[in-house]
């Protein structure tokens, strides 16, 4: 049985999507796994875990194509991303074509109609709807999904209210489930090192260690909170661990500030261990987009499975599993909102205590078998109409 995934972004660097690879290739050996992806360099870390995969990637011209307005670079971007990965599909005569995003979404459904494949769709965000997309580009993303959700067999979506929007909005009768993008377990049982910051960037005993993981950019609340540590009376530390636009600005602020810090971009299974020396994990996120204001991110299992408690923004998906699973708290992004929690958790003597053993629900392996369930599914669809 083949199956291809299909991206716009540099697997070998996607950790989601590396990770559902993998999930399928080890579920069952029949599987034969591919990917098609592109040649990125955005200054993230590629991961290790890619065995056993077969990936292959492209180079699109078209996006260095800075000097053409940018919904004529996007148009000429699909259009080479369809061009070069089209053959390449088609000679692998997939029994099922594993679409990673809208981008890539018109260039499933051909490869659907001439190898008669199942089709997924995998929304990573609420794709025509999220932050940095102009409005012209994401009324044409809906319609793109629109024009083309007949086509999808199932649908994968990374958060409660995402799933509830595509159901309100394109169609309830899809199958679709809810993914996290959750850390793999297996990986950080290995000795950490629970001082590592502490010592890395000398911060005294009595301070309190905030960590941010994740691209350095705008949307994400970090000018926000940078006032707030910036403030002469907060005694805490601030170590940001990323990459991104923001970089070479906060690289000059932590040379002004003693007490933040910036860590190297490390690969994605390095992350817990790393967050695991810090006493708080921030997780905000600005109400841009409505898929920002529905989203689930990364970091904030990472932090949950770091066994250390977050302070993160306090939306609809993130509240309930915050409250659900007593991770922390949630503050609007706001300098005073902000400023008095942080100032609550530093006149903490014992900080809220996470135990990872109770948060299966949020785990990769919990996360697997839903993912492994939907693929049963739809063999068994395929196999019905052989």
């Amino acid at each position: 049985m083949k199956i291809l995934h299909l991206t716009h972004t540099d697997i070998l660097h996607d950790a989601r999507i590396l990770k559902e690879m993998q999930t399928i290739t080890n579920s069952n050996r029949a599987y034969n796994v591919h990917g098609i992806g592109v040649v990125l360099d955005e200054g993230s870390t590629a991961t290790s875990d890619s065995e056993g995969i077969d990936v292959h990637a492209i180079i699109l011209k078209s996006r260095a194509w800075k000097f053409l307005p940018t919904v004529l670079r996007h148009i000429l971007t699909l259009f080479e991303l369809t061009f070069k990965m089209f053959f390449q599909a088609l000679r692998l005569k997939p029994d099922v074509v594993h679409c990673h995003d809208t981008l890539v979404l018109p260039l499933g459904v051909v490869i659907k109609i001439f190898t008669r494949s199942k089709l997924i769709y995998d929304a990573h965000e609420l794709e025509s709807n999220r932050n940095g997309l102009s409005k012209s580009l994401g009324k044409m993303t809906l319609y793109t999904e629109k024009i083309l959700w007949r086509y999808v067999d199932k649908l994968i979506v990374v958060s409660p209210s995402i799933q509830k929007w595509y159901k309100e909005n394109l169609g309830g009768e899809k199958s679709s489930e809810v993914i996290l993008n959750s850390p793999i377990l297996k990986i950080f049982d290995e000795q950490v090192d629970r001082n590592y910051l502490r010592t890395k960037f000398l911060i005294p005993e009595n301070s309190k260690i905030f960590i941010y993981v994740g691209i350095l950019g705008i949307g994400r609340g970090i000018e926000d909170f940078l006032e707030v540590f910036k403030s002469r009376d907060i005694n805490s530390h601030l170590v940001f661990c990323g990459y991104g636009e923001m970089k070479d600005d906060l690289t000059k602020i932590s040379q002004r500030f003693k007490n933040i810090h910036l860590h190297d971009a490390v690969p994605h299974e390095k992350v817990v261990s790393i967050a695991k020396s810090a006493d708080i994990g921030l997780c905000f996120v600005e109400n841009v987009s409505l898929s920002d204001y529905y989203c689930l991110p990364n970091k904030l299992f990472e932090y949950a499975f770091a066994e250390i408690p977050v302070l993160a923004s306090s939306f609809p998906d993130i509240t309930t599993v915050v409250e659900k699973y007593k991770l922390g708290k949630c503050s609007d992004i706001d300098f005073d909102s902000m400023y008095k929690v942080i100032k609550e958790f530093e006149k903490m003597e014992t900080l809220p205590q996470i135990n990872k053993d109770d948060l299966y629900d949020l785990s990769w392996a919990a996360q697997e078998k839903k993912l492994v369930r939907l693929y049963e599914d739809i063999i068994k669809e395929i196999n019905k109409e052989n």
